[in-house]
């Protein structure tokens, strides 16, 4: 069977992540093996109990604004091995603390002034394989209506654009708006209906900050085209281009 012909952005995907690792950045790879327990090794909390990040005795992580870019940028890159051993409760538990900032600062590290803009993008060049290699794959397990569900794993994905507040931090930076554009464009490319509908929701709530707007209306009009039986997905999508989605 002949191998499919890589797109031009499926190239340039793999060229930015292919080498990817601790070694390659400059990361401790002990540090970050610790990262990784610190965030996914923890037991999922029963009905009624918190999360284990609430606990105000539980120790912080000790790493630098420019460690935790580099934690993130490697994680995100090979999430699909590294978060292997761990459940969809557990990867929806530790991610919902690396996006959100309700208890703790991990996603404004980035911001951090001590955190040179090249890092900062290669992070961004690195996150949409977070959809692409394991929230995709682990959520189509499970096909669902729009905003239907409520596990932790679904409310990372279908989230992590409207609570995220790294861009929202950066949005004011060409660089960054530019890099957000190619994570939405990436991420809507990818066969997995979960992870294209975290883009909508993303775009829905962010596409004005984007400062495109008719290239975005024109990339938005191009993919409800080409969605085919899924009125549900069509219609979020006419929704979010109008940044009419809840």
């Amino acid at each position: 069977m002949k191998n499919k012909k890589l797109t031009p952005r499926e190239k340039r995907h793999r060229r930015d992540n292919a080498a990817v690792t601790c070694e390659s950045i400059g990361l401790d790879p002990a540090l970050y093996g610790a990262a990784l327990r610190y965030l996914f090794d923890r037991p999922v909390p029963h009905k009624n109990e918190q999360e284990w990040y609430w606990d105000i005795d539980e120790p912080e992580f000790e790493a630098t604004p420019l460690q935790w870019t580099h934690i993130q940028t490697v994680l995100f890159a090979n999430a699909s091995t590294d978060l292997a051993p761990y459940s969809d409760e557990q990867v929806g538990m530790g991610l919902n603390h690396v996006m959100s900032n309700n208890a703790g600062d991990i996603p404004h590290m980035v911001n951090d002034p001590s955190v040179p803009l090249a890092d900062a993008m290669r992070m961004m060049r690195a996150l949409p394989t977070l959809w692409r290699d394991c929230l995709g794959p682990r959520l189509s397990k499970a096909p669902s209506a729009i905003g239907s569900r409520s596990d932790r794993l679904y409310f990372v994905s279908y989230m992590w654009f409207d609570v995220w507040p790294t861009f929202w931090n950066a949005k004011h930076i060409p660089e960054w708006r530019d890099a957000m554009w190619r994570v939405f464009c990436e991420i809507l490319e990818m066969p997995w209906r979960e992870a294209q509908v975290s883009a909508l929701h993303g775009i829905g709530h962010e596409g004005v900050e984007l400062k495109r707007y008719k290239e975005l209306q024109a990339h938005m009009d191009a993919f409800i085209r080409n969605v085919k039986n899924d009125e549900e997905l069509k219609n979020y999508a006419q929704a979010a281009a109008r940044g009419m989605v809840q």
